[in-house]
């Protein structure tokens, strides 16, 4: 008899295919199977003030990354991402039944 996690296991590969969710994406030069929300786009914090007036029309761009932990190494808080040729740095890391969500920001201008 099959448990919980053997479930989960089996299920990843229904949200982690080309037919369905997921799509190729160039992670760190390697050709991952994953799925990426881009909607998020933000101003830059407006504290300190001397920071903020500086980068004036600078603002964060933030994804997250989700793959399947077998997939990609994890990353760790602050390194460098290179997504589909864009650089990035990661902000955030969880993993949970065999997938990694990796939350990471970049200066756009």
């Amino acid at each position: 008899m099959s448990n919980f996690k053997t479930y989960t296991e089996r299920d990843l590969s229904s949200f982690f295919n080309i037919n369905e969710f997921a799509d190729y994406h160039d992670i760190d030069g390697q050709q991952v199977l994953a799925i990426i929300d881009s909607d998020q786009f933000g101003e830059r914090p407006r504290d300190p003030a001397d920071l903020y007036r500086i980068t004036g029309g600078i603002y964060q761009a933030a994804i997250v990354v989700y793959v399947k932990a077998a997939d990609y190494a994890k990353p760790v808080v602050g390194q460098q991402i290179y997504v589909d040729g864009e650089d990035y740095y990661v902000t955030a890391v969880a993993e949970e039944a065999g997938v990694l969500k990796i939350a990471a920001t970049a200066n756009e201008g």
